[in-house]
């Protein structure tokens, strides 16, 4: 019992000097600072007008690209929220893919494709770069927006 004790009360001061070696009035030193260089963008303006600005990066081997639409504000009135349900639906398959087909393809690339009313985000290995890019172009220019999906989807946005 006497050594449980005396372990104890060792172990006490140890942690105290342990704890009382920090000297917290004084802040951490910084370690070195991170060398960030961002290349200057390449930037060039389309036939239609869009304007593109290109910055490479070598050290990943993923792509994303983003796609902005700035349409002008519309009031919606009394159909306040279908802005939303046409964003869901973008992205559903196209006028020439399948929905399931294009979910599948998008699947096996490991992709990630997501598009809303405002535009839409693409990502991908460097090596499918050229067909995600053309998986989201075709999305933005041949949606699917058949009837059938727009009550699914409305159905979806009710229940929430």
């Amino acid at each position: 019992m006497n050594n449980k004790i005396v372990a104890f009360f060792a172990l006490f001061i140890m942690t105290i000097g342990a704890s009382a070696q920090i000297d917290r009035s004084q802040p951490p030193v910084a370690g070195p600072e991170p060398e960030i260089s961002i290349d200057k963008p390449e930037e060039f303006t389309l036939k239609n007008g869009l304007k593109v600005l290109v910055v490479e990066n070598h050290k990943l081997p993923r792509v994303s690209y983003s796609l902005r639409i700035d349409n002008a504000p519309v009031a919606t009135g009394k159909k306040a929220g279908i802005e939303s349900l046409i964003g869901s639906m973008l992205g559903n398959g196209t006028t020439t893919i399948s929905k399931d087909d294009f979910n599948e393809e998008i699947d096996f690339l490991g992709a990630n494709l997501n598009f809303g009313i405002s535009g839409g985000f693409a990502s991908s290995l460097t090596k499918y770069s050229d067909r995600i890019l053309e998986l989201m172009a075709d999305a933005a220019i041949n949606p699917l927006l058949t009837e059938e999906e727009f009550d699914k989807e409305k159905l979806n946005y009710l229940k929430v």
